[in-house]
């Protein structure tokens, strides 16, 4: 048997994991949860809530088991067999672990997580990287520059064009910083589908994944509106709007903004995870997430308070007409 001790700095479930391969999916937990006072054991089908499942009564082979809070601190201990039919053995030489805890005393999304591999005969230990992190870091930066950078300057672009020079300028821009982003979207939305598959993950389980999806639709109608846009009358023709551009207009105005903040967000969660995922230091998160809504902060007040500005400037009076 092994016997084995879990400290956290902080009150939530907490769990010592056993892997073939570094991976969560595929590999069996030692979960402890203070606010219900269990230590059991379960399988790990999946990254999803459902796909972490509690084995059957036979299973439930730990001895001596606790787990308590005191000082502020969660402490795990119990006893395992090294080796159980149809479980990943724990062998007296090398060994893959995980260790993870949560937010709280609910067994829920973990807030921080390793692999390592330990040699119980020699005591030596080394910490496992955890895979693709050039791929999901180039997933963030090119969301960051889709919807934190060009979407905001596409925004900008049509919301302060009198600080541009007169005629098409600010509509080619405005097009150009939209296809750009649109570009970005894309390639992003397939490497989260394609390494999320490589993961072993579920689709679109969580929030982020969620409102990547609906992201993706709402662009997508977004950028068809704007190819097939119902022209607006030349300035000389002496025309209205019609009642369809008059709609229009409003309808990818209200689609954009409503684009623009669930863009925000998104980006913001996605640090969330990210620091999640790759263990990222907790000051190192805090920096990044203050830089971040920092630049978010300008931008938002460039589009509110300089559009606002030019917007009523346009609705005052010019030489006794309304412009």
């Amino acid at each position: 048997t092994i016997s084995m001790e879990l400290i956290y700095d902080g009150e939530a479930w907490v769990s010592v994991a056993f892997s073939t391969d570094g991976a969560m999916v595929g590999g069996e937990a030692v979960i402890g949860m203070p606010g219900v006072g269990t230590v059991q054991k379960y399988m790990m089908d999946a990254k999803s809530d459902d796909g972490v499942k509690l084995m059957s009564e036979s299973q439930q082979t730990l001895s001596e088991t606790s787990v308590e809070v005191v000082d502020g601190k969660t402490t795990m201990k119990f006893t395992k067999i090294m080796k159980e039919a149809g479980e990943i053995e724990v062998s007296t030489g090398d060994n893959t672990f995980l260790w993870a805890h949560g937010s709280t005393t609910t067994l829920g999304y973990h807030a921080s997580r390793a692999s390592f591999e330990l040699n119980l005969s020699s005591g030596t230990s080394e910490e496992l990287s955890v895979p693709n992190k050039a791929a999901w870091l180039a997933h963030g930066i090119m969301g960051f520059l889709a919807w934190g950078v060009f979407v905001p300057f596409a925004v900008q672009s049509a919301l302060l064009r009198d600080l541009l020079p007169k005629g098409p300028i600010w509509f080619k821009l405005h097009r150009a910083f939209n296809t750009t982003a649109y570009a970005f979207f894309i390639v992003i939305f397939a490497i989260a589908v394609a390494y999320t598959s490589k993961e072993g993950g579920i689709h679109f389980d969580n929030g982020h994944q969620k409102m990547g999806l609906a992201m993706f639709i709402m662009a997508f109608f977004q950028v068809s509106g704007g190819i097939f846009r119902p022209h607006v009358p030349g300035p000389n023709s002496g025309e209205e709007k019609t009642p369809v551009r008059k709609g229009w207009e409003v309808g990818h105005r209200v689609l954009g903004v409503a684009l623009l903040a669930c863009g925000f967000w998104q980006m913001g969660e996605g640090i969330r995870l990210y620091a999640i995922k790759y263990s990222v230091s907790e000051s190192a998160e805090d920096n990044l997430n203050i830089a971040y809504w920092v630049w978010i902060g300008v931008m938002s007040a460039l589009i509110v308070v300089g559009g606002g500005y030019f917007k009523f400037k346009n609705m005052s009076p010019k030489d006794g007409h309304q412009q």
